[in-house]
C-alpha cells in the first residue's frame, strides 16, 4: 500500500478527526496562554519604569529664598540684576553661527581603491 491509500483509509476513521481537533484546541490554548504571559510581563516592566520616572521627577521641597535688602548704589552704577538682563539679551540676540552655503562639494581623488589599472576584469580588444 502506498501512502495515498493509507491516508484515504484513515480519512474515514472517526478518531483521526478527533485527534485533529485536539491538536487544534491545544495549539490555540498554547498561543492564548503565551500572549497572556507576555502581556503580564510587559505590564510589569512598564509599571517598574513608571515608578522609576516618578522617583526621578519628584518635586523636592524648595526652601524659601531670603532676599537681602538693596544696598545703596553709587551714582551711575548699574544694579547686578540689570547687568544680567542686558548680558542675557545680548547673548540671545546675537547669532554667532557661521552662514553655510548648503552646497556639498565632493572632488574625485584617484587612489589604489578606485584605480582602473587594478580592476578585476581586463577586456582585451
Amino acid at each position: 500500500m502506498n501512502l495515498l491509500q493509507i491516508s484515504l483509509l484513515l480519512a474515514h476513521e472517526d478518531w483521526v478527526y478527533t485527534k485533529g481537533w485536539i491538536v487544534t484546541i491545544a495549539g490555540f490554548l498554547i498561543v492564548i496562554i503565551a500572549l497572556f504571559i507576555l502581556s503580564t510581563i510587559f505590564r510589569g516592566v512598564a509599571a517598574y519604569f513608571k515608578k522609576q520616572d516618578a522617583k526621578k521627577n519628584e518635586v523636592k521641597e524648595i526652601k524659601p529664598v531670603t532676599v537681602k535688602p538693596a544696598t545703596k548704589l553709587a551714582e551711575g552704577e548699574i544694579p547686578a540684576e540689570v547687568q544680567a538682563a542686558i548680558g542675557m539679551a545680548l547673548y540671545l540676540s546675537t547669532n554667532l553661527h557661521d552662514e553655510e552655503s548648503n552646497v556639498i562639494t565632493i572632488e574625485r581623488r584617484v587612489t589604489s581603491w578606485n584605480d582602473k589599472n587594478y580592476g578585476v576584469r581586463h577586456w582585451k580588444r
